[in-house]
């Protein structure tokens, strides 16, 4: 089971290594996490900045859940804290530790209202602040590391890569792209 790795390769601004897996024949550009993490928090700073003040969110499909862009940020600041202590919760803990919540978990909504009642630059630098600690947190994680495991309660064991893809870069992501539409 080898692979090459040829460095320097760019896509979308990230640097990444260009891997060739012999064995399958197949040959993928691999970023790492910390700078994945990196752009989606870049591209939710580009939305945050260029959403307009007043408008509301599409209903949430799971629990009809409408924001204006003070829950949206507050909602991220919540969110990227409470991942990160997730995160290392499982990296603490160790194989198969429960941990997370779910849309509906009152935790959740009281964390939400708790962090919209913020001023919008308090919440900014909270973001950011809690942003770089997660990316700090990306870069310095060992391949061991981010395969140890936790027991979500509705998607059962994860990775800790899992937990940081699905719950910081894909949610960043997806949270850019809600602002974007306002």
């Amino acid at each position: 089971m080898g692979t090459k790795v040829d460095p320097g390769i760019e896509s979308d601004g990230c640097d990444g290594r260009l891997e060739v897996f012999e064995e399958w024949g197949l040959t993928m550009l691999t970023v790492p996490l910390e700078e994945r993490f990196n752009s989606a928090f870049l591209h939710f700073c580009a939305a945050m900045d260029g959403a307009p003040g007043g408008a509301v969110t599409e209903p949430d499909a799971e629990t009809g859940e409408q924001w204006d862009n003070l829950h949206v940020l507050g909602h991220v600041s919540e969110m990227l804290e409470y991942w990160l202590a997730e995160v290392l919760r499982v990296l603490t803990h160790g194989p198969d530790e429960p941990f997370g919540r779910l849309k509906r978990s009152p935790e959740r909504i009281a964390r939400i209202e708790r962090s919209s009642e913020l001023a919008v630059d308090e919440l900014r630098h909270e973001i950011h602040l809690r942003a770089l600690a997660t990316i700090d947190l990306c870069r310095l994680l060992t391949p061991e590391q981010l395969s140890i495991r936790g027991l979500h309660p509705k998607f059962g064991l994860m990775t800790v890569e899992r937990i940081l893809m699905e719950f910081g870069v894909e949610h960043l992501h997806e949270h850019a792209l809600q602002l974007e539409s306002l």
